[in-house]
Formats: structure tokens, C-alpha cells, sequence
């Protein structure tokens, strides 16, 4: 999950004593610390904190003694420099937090003694999410710190008008190589005004997804270091031919985010390769451009290829400090497994991971902003065959070469093996993790 509003800037605080207008249906199920009144904070970014915002409404019902206070940031790398500084002190942290399943086992490793222990707590619960989610919550002691959210299963999301008007049948692209010949056919339609899609050449989301989408990851399940492996080669390659081939719009790697939301927004891209989550972010900032998008599985390496990848997805951590840890427990819990909160979810285009939510009626909807695409129902199916990614303790420490690497190889300052061979032994050097030969 990622943010999903172009317009939000700084840090909003909203003391809200939150009032049920939305429908109810189960009940929660946990112990709460009392009857007394009872103010939990909250910390996420935009789209995920607009869903807690209607989740607390919803708990509130049911718990007319727990109020809310939101600490709503515009942006999950300003949430985690926020969290960051907060933690350091010891001051500040909010009693919940989101935090993406990228930066989860980093902030755990770093902050070991700063998130409440709920291994005892979520044994019941473990069964009902998606199995690969609870590595990025688990310390190094095999101890539990977070709820599962969402998953991050990838699509292709398309402009069908665009499409249209350059004459390209979207049924034709199932690999990469049809997906760059069908780029360029739309950029030069358009005469260079519209590119296929936008991105940063230093970012790493879609080295994410390539890499995924093969079956691995910058590191493998004990977590050695596997990002200059065939595999990342394979997708580096293919990155630098959609560089080269001009078919994509760049921006700067600090401010992509953004810049992505207002290429779309503006009608300068035509596609966004991401993760399900997405849908809420198109929905909420584009709402002009409803029946326009459709989506379809990313393309794959070869014909017979997985389309399948992850990218992102992200879970509610407790504060160790948190003067209300029964309460906030519940609440994340409710908010994670209740049929009611789940539906807020997805009405923010945030897929969750718990498995009997699966079942659910909305999954299966058609969704007019899509032109009644069962998009939920796709991604779903292509959820299936997701391998896991092992982040790692250390991503955060790697990003940085990884992004160097990706910005020498498709700049053609180094050729792609020498880039990523060098970032896997700078990787290797200041983690001591193993390269994978």
C-alpha cells in the first residue's frame, strides 16, 4: 500500500471523538484495558489513514468509550522518518502505526524493544492470513510484532481511450517485448506528449515486481543476497530497454510518487504498472477519469511466463508504550479481520490478506471506475502464485546501492552485471550476508 491523495502535504492532527455512520456487522472479540474513557493515536498515510479513520468509526459502535486522535502524514517515507525520530527519542509514537512490509523487518531490527510482542495474541489468527505476510513481522527471536494488512499483488493498469486512439488491442500484450512495442506505437501516436508509463530510473518498485515476477527477490528465503543473480540481470536488461526505447516519462526518484499521480492525472501516461493497492489511489485522485482505466495481469518474460508479483503491502504495529495495549489490540485486530473494516478497505482499493475475507461478495464486484472490471477478482487470482519476498533486516541498508546500481546501468555507466555486482558486494560488505553464486 502506498499513498493515495496528490494534495496532501505536511502533518494533520484530527482529534476526533468518532461517531458510527456506517452499518455494523460482527463484533470484537478481545478484552479492552477498561470501561473508562480511552484515546488511542494513530499515525499513517494518506488513503490508509482515510480507512482507519472509518475503521475507528465503526469500533467506536461497538465501544462507545474509545476515541481517536490521527496523525495523518502525506507520504509513507514521511511517516517513517516521522516514526524514526519518535522512536529514537522515545517520545511521541503513536499507540498504532502503519508500516509497509518493506520497511517492517528494518524497523524491527533497528527498534527491537519499541513494538509490542503479539506472538501470544495473533497464534489464533496466524492460519487466517496469507502465509508469506508474517515474515516481515517476525524478529530475529521468531517473535511477532505486527497484524497483517494488505498484499500488494500486481497489475498492469491501462487508459483504455488511449489505447483506442493508437490503435493498440490490449489482448495483444503478454510479454514485456509486446509491452515495448506497444509503447512506442502510443508515444509516437502521440507524438512524445503521452508515454507508456512514468517512473524514476533510480526507483526500484519495478526491478521489484521484474525480479518477482521470476521467482525471487534481492535476497532469497535465508536471506542471501540474490539481486545480481540471473534473474536481476534478466530485469535490468528489460528495464533499461524501456529507458532506452523512450517509451517511459522519468522523474525524480524523491519525488516519483507524486510525479506519477500528477503524469496520470494530467494525461501524460497511458499505463501504471503497481500493485493493487493503486485502485485506490487512481479512484481518489483522478475521479474525472472513471470508465477510462481497466487493468490486466502484468506482462510476462516469455509467453508462458508468470505474471504474477507483489509490491508493497503493509500491517499496523503497537506501540511497546502504549498505555492502552489491550484496546489497541483489539482495535487493529478489528480493524485487520472485521467483515465491516475489511469493506472499507477495499472501498480504498487496499486488498487485504485475510484469507476468509476472500470469500466476500466484494471481491467479485465490478467496479465502474474500472468500466465493471471484477478487478478485485483478478488480482485475487493472480495472488495465488505470488513467491514470497524476504526483505530482510537489512533492505533499507541496500536500497541505496540497489538504487545506484539501477541508475549506472541505465545511464550505461557501468554494463548491468558490473552494476549489480557491485551493489551485491557493497550489499555483502556492510551486512555481512552471503552472495548467492
Amino acid at each position: 500500500m502506498k499513498s493515495g491523495k496528490l494534495t496532501l502535504t505536511g502533518i494533520t492532527v484530527l482529534s476526533t471523538t468518532v461517531v458510527a455512520t456506517l452499518g455494523m456487522a460482527g463484533i470484537s472479540s478481545a478484552k479492552q484495558d477498561t470501561t473508562q474513557p480511552v484515546t488511542l493515536t494513530l499515525m499513517s498515510w494518506n488513503v490508509a489513514e482515510a480507512t482507519l479513520q472509518k475503521d475507528a468509526t465503526l469500533y467506536h459502535k461497538l465501544h462507545p468509550n474509545v476515541n481517536f486522535k490521527f496523525v495523518t502524514i502525506d507520504s509513507p517515507t514521511n511517516t517513517y522518518t516521522k516514526l524514526n525520530a519518535e522512536l529514537a527519542a522515545g517520545v511521541g509514537v503513536p499507540d498504532i502505526v502503519s508500516i509497509e512490509s518493506s520497511q517492517s523487518e528494518s524497523f524491527i531490527s533497528k527498534f527491537p524493544n519499541s513494538f509490542l510482542n503479539l506472538t501470544s495474541r495473533v497464534a489464533s489468527l496466524k492460519k487466517d492470513f496469507t502465509s508469506y505476510k508474517w515474515g516481515a513481522l517476525t524478529g530475529t527471536n521468531n517473535q511477532i510484532y505486527g497484524i497483517p494488512w494488505d498484499t500488494g499483488s500486481s497489475l498492469l493498469f491501462y487508459r483504455k481511450d488511449m489505447f483506442k486512439a493508437a490503435g493498440i488491442n490490449p489482448n495483444s500484450i503478454h510479454t514485456w517485448s509486446q509491452y515495448i512495442a506497444a509503447g512506442k506505437k502510443l508515444t509516437a501516436h502521440f507524438k512524445g506528449k503521452v508515454k507508456m508509463t512514468a517512473g524514476a530510473i533510480n526507483d526500484e518498485a519495478m526491478l521489484k515486481m521484474l525480479m518477482n515476477e521470476q521467482g525471487t527477490f534481492f535476497f532469497n528465503q535465508k536471506g542471501q543476497i540474490t539481486l545480481n543473480s540471473p534473474a536481476g540481470v534478466r530485469a535490468v536488461n528489460l528495464l533499461k530497454q524501456m529507458y532506452s526505447s523512450g517509451i517511459i516519462k522519468q522523474v525524480p526518484v524523491g519525488t516519483d510518487w507524486n510525479d506519477i499521480i500528477s503524469a496520470f492525472v494530467n494525461n501524460q501516461i497511458a499505463t501504471v504498472p503497481f500493485g493493487v493497492w493503486y485502485v485506490g489511489t487512481l479512484e481518489t485522485s483522478a475521479p474525472t477519469q472513471s470508465g477510462k482505466w481497466a487493468v490486466m495481469p502484468l506482462p510476462a518474460f516469455t509467453a508462458n511466463g508468470s505474471h504474477s508479483a507483489n509490491l508493497g503491502g503493509s500491517n499496523l504495529f503497537i506501540s511497546a508504550k502504549t498505555q492502552h495495549p489491550n484496546t489497541a489490540y483489539d482495535f487493529a485486530k478489528f480493524a485487520m479481520t472485521n467483515t465491516n473494516a475489511l469493506n472499507v478497505s477495499m472501498s480504498y482499493g487496499i486488498f487485504p490478506s485475510y484469507v476468509p475475507y476472500f470469500k466476500s461478495p466484494m471481491i467479485t464486484e465490478s467496479l465502474k471506475f474500472f468500466g465493471g472490471q471484477k478487478v478485485f477478482q483478478i488480482a485475487a487470482n493472480l495472488a495465488k502464485n505470488i513467491t514470497p519476498e524476504n526483505h530482510t533486516g537489512d533492505y533499507t541498508t541496500a536500497l541505496p546501492f540497489i538504487r545506484t546500481a539501477l541508475y549506472n546501468a541505465l545511464t550505461n555507466q557501468q554494463s548491468v552485471t558490473a552494476a549489480l555486482n557491485t551493489a551485491a558486494q557493497k550489499i555483502a560488505q556492510v551486512t555481512n550476508r552471503q552472495i548467492v553464486k
